[in-house]
């Protein structure tokens, strides 16, 4: 009866070569995406990009229940390194999960908000009936605001921003703190159609979305999920745009 060898044989060249040796699969690269917690702005139902505004009571009790999911998260599936967008709300939600999991948070810039330039501070009412932003991106993604992003350029910072922090970690877990235009033009671009499908996935404050690294795609393992949040801690209303 023969025994069960621990290497494989190259009959050719005479040699062996213990399977510890042999190349190993890579590991996957994950992106972890997280949108902060709700604002001032966002219960107002004003456009924020470069602009910012406090954390609202509920949006604290959001970021108490993400600190605890991503806590739990990294004690089974380790992450590697936490990025956060430069604005304060996303700072503010990145620190308590920074505390939780005892990772160091890293500023990355390219995180950051669509910005609208001139146009920012404005209610979305008043951005789509006085100027028809929606109405005009539609008809030309190209479109800016004086001093502002295109849905274009936007798309195409966000795309690169994650590309790579993907290219930095090969192999890695990145979390990253972000926004919600970010995170609705990435998931968008990735698993959807286009960028123009932004609103089938524009994500809750505080929702969990995780993509896995399939060859030159991803593929989306959570997303938008806010199973985490208490009922209390989520949003009654819908956004006006």
């Amino acid at each position: 009866m023969s025994r069960q060898s621990s290497h494989t044989e190259n009959t050719t060249e005479g040699t062996a070569v213990h399977a510890d040796a042999l190349p190993h699969q890579p590991m996957q690269t994950r992106l972890i995406l997280i949108r902060h917690a709700e604002t001032e702005a966002n219960l107002n139902q004003v456009w924020h990009g470069d602009l910012d505004a406090p954390l609202t009571p509920r949006g604290q009790a959001q970021v108490i229940a993400t600190a605890r999911r991503l806590a739990e998260l990294h004690r089974v599936q380790p992450i590697d390194v936490f990025y956060v967008s430069p604005l304060p709300r996303a700072q503010s939600t990145a620190a308590a999960i920074a505390e939780a999991t005892g990772l160091p948070l890293l500023i990355e810039p390219g995180l950051r908000e669509f910005g609208l330039g001139d146009w920012e501070g404005r209610s979305f009412r008043e951005l789509r009936e006085l100027e028809n932003l929606w109405g005009r991106w539609e008809a030309d993604p190209t479109f800016a605001p004086p001093n502002g992003e295109s849905p274009r350029s936007f798309n195409q910072r966000a795309i690169q921003t994650l590309n790579d922090l993907a290219a930095r970690h090969p192999g890695q877990t990145v979390l990253a703190v972000t926004h919600g235009a970010f995170i609705s033009s990435v998931l968008a671009t990735w698993l959807g159609a286009h960028a123009g499908e932004w609103r089938a996935f524009d994500p809750h404050n505080c929702a969990v979305s995780i993509l896995i690294q399939e060859g030159e795609g991803w593929r989306g393992e959570v997303v938008n999920d806010i199973s985490h949040l208490p009922l209390a801690a989520r949003a009654d209303y819908a956004s006006d745009y």
